[in-house]
C-alpha cells in the first residue's frame, strides 16, 4: 500500500482544537503563503522577444534563360521602426544603391522594401514577398551569415539566400537550393509566413502591421 504523507493543515483537521493545535494551523498557513508558486512563469528577461520581422523575397519571372528562375532575397525591418535597425542582403543581384557593397549588404536608413519591389516588378508581377516573425538572436544569425557569405557569383542569389536563412527560427525546414522557385515553394508548403504581399499596396500593409 502506497503511504501517503499528510501536511500541516491535515494533522490540524484530525487533533482537538487546543491552543498547540491553532498555533500549529497558523504555522501551516504563514509556511503556504511563503512556498514557492511552481507554476508561476520565470519572469521576462527580454531574450528572444520579437523586436523585427525577416522578409523573404522570391522573384519568379521569366529570365529568358532559365524559366522563371529570376532572383531572391530578403530584408530584415524592425517593428519599433529603427531605420538604423534595417537590413537589406541582395547578393548576385543588381539593384543599385550608392552604400551598398561588394557583399551585396545594406543597412540602415538607404533600406527601401518599397524601391526594392519597385525593382523587382521591373521584371513583372510574378514577386512575392513574404513576412515571418523572428527574434533578435535569428535576426543577427542571419545577417552574420549574409556578412559571412558575401555577395556571391553569378546566379549565387537564391543559393545565398537560402545558406543565410535555412535552419534559422520559422526557416528550420528550409534546404539550400539555387532556384528561385524551388525557394519559393519551399517557403509556401512550409506555412511559416504571417503574411505576404505582392504589389506597394499590399507591401505597406504587410510592413505596417
Amino acid at each position: 500500500m502506497r503511504r501517503q504523507i499528510r501536511g500541516l493543515q491535515d494533522v490540524y483537521d484530525e487533533i482537538p482544537k487546543t491552543t498547540f493545535a491553532l498555533e500549529l494551523r497558523d504555522f501551516s498557513e504563514a509556511a503556504n503563503s511563503f512556498s514557492p508558486n511552481v507554476a508561476s512563469p520565470r519572469p521576462p528577461d527580454g531574450k528572444g522577444t520579437e523586436v523585427a520581422a525577416t522578409y523573404v523575397v522570391s522573384n519568379t519571372n521569366p529570365t529568358g534563360w532559365f524559366g522563371n528562375e529570376m532572383h531572391s532575397g530578403l530584408f530584415i525591418i524592425p517593428d519599433d521602426g529603427d531605420p538604423e535597425g534595417k537590413f537589406l542582403y541582395d547578393p548576385s543581384g543588381t539593384y543599385m544603391n550608392r552604400e551598398m557593397g561588394s557583399g551585396r549588404a545594406l543597412y540602415g536608413p538607404d533600406v527601401s522594401p518599397e524601391e526594392y519591389l519597385k525593382y523587382q516588378l521591373l521584371d513583372g508581377p510574378n514577386v512575392t514577398i513574404r513576412k515571418y516573425a523572428t527574434t533578435p538572436e535569428e535576426e543577427a544569425e542571419i545577417i552574420k551569415r549574409s556578412d559571412d557569405i558575401g555577395g556571391g557569383g553569378f546566379f549565387d542569389c537564391t543559393t545565398n539566400v537560402t545558406r543565410a536563412i535555412n535552419g534559422v527560427g520559422p526557416f528550420a525546414e528550409i534546404q539550400e537550393t539555387m532556384w528561385p522557385t524551388k525557394l519559393d515553394r519551399q517557403l509556401r508548403q512550409s506555412k511559416r509566413a504571417v503574411g505576404e504581399a505582392h504589389d506597394l499596396e499590399s507591401l505597406r500593409q504587410l510592413l505596417s502591421k
